[in-house]
């Protein structure tokens, strides 16, 4: 069932945008989780009010007021609403969120009319981003807040949000909602949320990092397992978890010991010790470079049966990590070799326009016969060279010999003559380098890792 099929078609405007946003971002946190935040902020405190952006269901403020009416359990409905608000701009959530503060009150003796009159002016059926307080006035914010990418948010939301936030908060929601946290929250207030983890590292989000920076300083951060952390995956059959990264975070506008700043700087969650002196980056000490692409099998990369047809010099063996078994190449492919100012011989050419209407859009190249990045004469096959996957579940080190072309966008390391390629392979394996890796390659779907040439040139080796 498509996602369109599944919102009402009497939606249209804002309310099918909201509808589309909460069906791909609709998924709520358990209560070890909530509770474990909770714990981390000071909730409830002497007149502290306590806020969640993007309530859902209602897991955290139910969390919150049961906390609450512990200590206070006389507490005026007036008074409880100087202390707990929700929002959530999705109609359906927002009743289950009132549904379950509703419910929590009753238990705690009051009226069930007074309870619902009480839960639907603390939650607010509205949008956080768009119609928020712009004054510092909340001390705790906690939630889990929707990420989305912009590029995937309805155009009628963008145009708005756009108009009322900053260009550096307008990547993702989660960009959004953290900088409508900021300017929300209170001197002395604290930010309790579970997030994606890319915010923390990416360099597109450097900006957001140093903005945010200017108040904020990380007091907590762990990283959450996405198929324990979760619970009704609205997009995912049962059991499947959602394909984010999750982090639990505690950002403080007050620093206490130990709280780390928050910047430019990239920050990974679980990140092991600094490099110890002497210890020189990867891309200091040996040439790291990207392997090149050659777009879809079949046309600039052939078979041996193919390869055997064309003339002697016009290929060279390819591997990319999928042709090692046992850490050894399995030459099964041939990479073809043109240059952009010598046509290739006839054979090269009738091949070439047999197969061209194979190659993806985004690989055609003029004139025809050029590969969509070019290899020839600037690609020096002579060396022995280390090829290291772009996507693995960890850092994995191969030895390639000269004479072979690696492709497909695989990392390879060349020496430079600070350190000898046995050298490099076990700096590479060390146990150091692995950790290092482990917490800073973004992670993918199921215990994958991708490993960037810019990630693996800042690599600690000795030097």
């Amino acid at each position: 069932m498509t996602q369109l099929s599944l919102i009402d078609p009497m939606l249209n405007g804002r309310g099918a945008a909201v509808e589309q946003v909460h069906y791909a971002t609709a998924i709520y946190t358990r209560d070890p989780i909530v509770e474990d935040l909770l714990d981390r902020v000071n909730w409830p405190g002497a007149g502290r009010r306590l806020c969640d952006p993007s309530c859902g269901d209602g897991a955290f403020l139910g969390a919150a007021l049961r906390r609450l009416m512990d200590v206070a359990p006389d507490i005026s409905p007036a008074d409880l609403l100087q202390q707990i608000e929700g929002w959530e701009f999705h109609p359906g959530a927002a009743a289950e969120a009132r549904e379950r503060v509703s419910s929590a009150l009753i238990g705690h003796g009051w009226g069930s009319a007074e309870a619902q009159m009480t839960a639907k002016s603390m939650i607010r059926c509205a949008d956080f981003l768009s119609e928020r307080r712009e004054t510092h006035e909340i001390d705790v914010i906690i939630g889990n807040p929707p990420y989305l990418r912009y590029a995937n948010v309805p155009a009628i939301l963008q145009e708005e949000y756009r108009e009322l936030l900053p260009a550096h908060s307008c990547g993702d929601l989660l960009h959004s909602f953290l900088h409508a946290c900021n300017t929300t929250l209170a001197s002395g207030g604290e930010v309790a949320l579970v997030t994606s983890d890319r915010w923390l590292f990416n360099e597109s989000t450097a900006r957001l990092r140093a903005d945010l920076g200017q108040r904020l300083f990380i007091d907590h951060l762990v990283r959450l397992d996405a198929t324990t952390a979760f619970y009704r995956p609205k997009r995912r059959e049962r059991g499947q978890p959602p394909r984010i990264h999750p982090v639990s975070v505690v950002l403080r506008t007050s620093p206490r010991d130990l709280c780390q700043p928050l910047s430019t700087a990239a920050i990974y969650p679980g990140d092991p010790a600094p490099a110890a002196a002497g210890h020189a980056c990867l891309g200091d000490v040996a040439e790291v470079r990207l392997a090149p692409w050659l777009g879809t099998t079949g046309v600039f990369v052939v078979d041996d049966a193919v390869a055997r047809t064309l003339p002697a010099g016009s290929t060279v063996p390819a591997v990319d990590a999928k042709d090692f078994v046992n850490g050894t190449p399995v030459i099964r492919k041939h990479a073809l070799v043109t240059r952009r100012d010598d046509p290739p011989a006839g054979p090269v050419l009738a091949h070439l326009d047999r197969t061209l209407h194979l190659m993806c859009e985004r690989g055609r190249r003029d004139p025809h016969w050029l590969p969509p990045e070019l290899f020839a004469d600037r690609f020096d096959l002579s060396q022995p060279r280390l090829l290291i996957p772009r996507i693995a579940k960890g850092l994995r080190v191969l030895r390639l010999p000269p004479g072979i072309l690696p492709i497909n966008h695989e990392l390879t390391v060349v020496e430079s003559g600070r350190m000898t390629l046995d050298e490099l392979e076990n700096a590479l394996m060390s146990d150091d380098c692995q950790a290092w890796i482990d917490a800073r390659a973004p992670a993918l779907e199921n215990g994958y890792r991708s490993i960037t040439t810019r990630l693996l040139r800042q690599l600690p080796v000795p030097g």
